[in-house]
């Protein structure tokens, strides 16, 4: 019976040969003629059979990589290679953009922050002009003049502690200016001709001053005009210079009609006194060329009064601005009245 069963295993065996990697055949050795060694054989196949292990197949796969380099030593060459050049390039290109977008929006945010700096000082400039004559208003004297004051203020500390007197070209004067007769103008020609009256009139003022002293339309018919950085003595020729340009002008109502107009001035230097600089304040020395044009008005009008502190004058420490009280504390100037006007005067009284 042994022999009757090795025969077939043996045909089988024969009749299936398996080839090597190589291509070559394998040999197999003849079948054994009993089944006790059959079954010993394929017993001991099953027991040749290892379990998994991890590190095994890591080695079977590194040894597959090695066959691979071996048979394909061009492939790292002709396909990894631009893969990683690929990957370097996109790597760039991805920066490069982000680079440029962040420029991008960098540059945005600059672009529009000088937008709104500039919009800030339009507005502010808007809010500091007087929409009527273009000129600058009371609100730009209000926020501006600390920063003058506090320079005029350390002028004069300084020339104190080296003991050198009074500094030269140190003082703010104050004029103020107001058209005569206004009013009757708006009731004759309209508030349209008034208008163009004042428009004309700060026109002419700007051109008188210079381009860094403070030429403001102080309110109705009255301009502020704030000579910065000169000396105190000018401050007579500056306010007949202002009572002659305006006396001389004709005012262009419209094409056909011109009118001729006057106007009178008060005016006071800061500091208003130089032996006692601190003891009158700016808002002070406005309200007393504010009482000079008061009195340049009641007098004859199309003339100009000013006040200015002096040494032989000392400033009581309860001072009040009473108009019958200035010439106790300041030399008091006017224009000289013409003979016309000593006429007039006298034919009135």
């Amino acid at each position: 019976m042994s022999s009757t069963l090795a025969a077939p295993y043996s045909m089988v065996a024969t009749a299936s040969p398996r080839l090597e990697l190589s291509g070559k055949p394998f040999r197999y050795a003849p079948a054994q003629s009993n089944m006790a060694s059959v079954g010993l054989s394929q017993n001991s196949k099953a027991s040749a059979s290892p379990p998994y292990d991890p590190s095994r197949q890591a080695g079977i796969a590194s040894s597959w990589l090695g066959k691979l380099k071996a048979h394909y030593p061009n492939l790292l060459l002709h396909y990894l290679a631009p893969l990683i050049a690929i990957a370097l390039v996109m790597q760039r290109v991805y920066r490069q953009a982000s680079t440029l977008s962040r420029t991008r929006l960098e540059q945005a945010i600059d672009e529009r922050t000088q937008a709104l700096q500039l919009e800030n000082l339009r507005l502010q400039e808007m809010s500091h002009r007087d929409p009527l004559t273009g000129l600058k208003n009371r609100r730009f004297i209000e926020e501006m003049i600390a920063q003058d004051l506090n320079r005029v203020d350390r002028s004069y500390d300084a020339t104190q502690l080296r003991g050198e007197g009074t500094p030269s070209k140190a003082d703010l004067l104050a004029l103020i200016i107001d058209i005569d007769h206004f009013k009757p103008i708006n009731d004759t020609y309209g508030h349209l001709a008034g208008d163009r009256v004042l428009s004309q009139v700060g026109q002419r003022l700007t051109t008188l001053f210079r381009n860094y002293d403070y030429v403001v339309r102080w309110g109705g018919e009255e301009f502020l005009v704030v000579a910065r950085f000169i000396d105190r003595q000018e401050i007579n020729q500056l306010a007949e210079k202002v009572r002659h340009a305006i006396e001389s002008m004709e005012i262009e109502l419209d094409a056909k009609r011109t009118i001729k107009i006057t106007a009178s001035v008060g005016a006071a230097p800061y500091p208003f006194s130089t032996a006692q600089a601190d003891r009158i304040s700016w808002e002070q020395v406005v309200h007393l060329a504010d009482i000079a044009l008061y009195q340049a008005k009641t007098s004859s009008r199309n003339t100009w009064f000013s006040y200015m502190g002096s040494d032989q004058l000392p400033i009581p420490d309860e001072l009040q601005l009473d108009p019958t009280k200035i010439p106790r504390i300041a030399m008091v100037s006017s224009k000289p009245l013409s003979r016309q006007s000593l006429d007039l005067r006298k034919a009135a009284l």
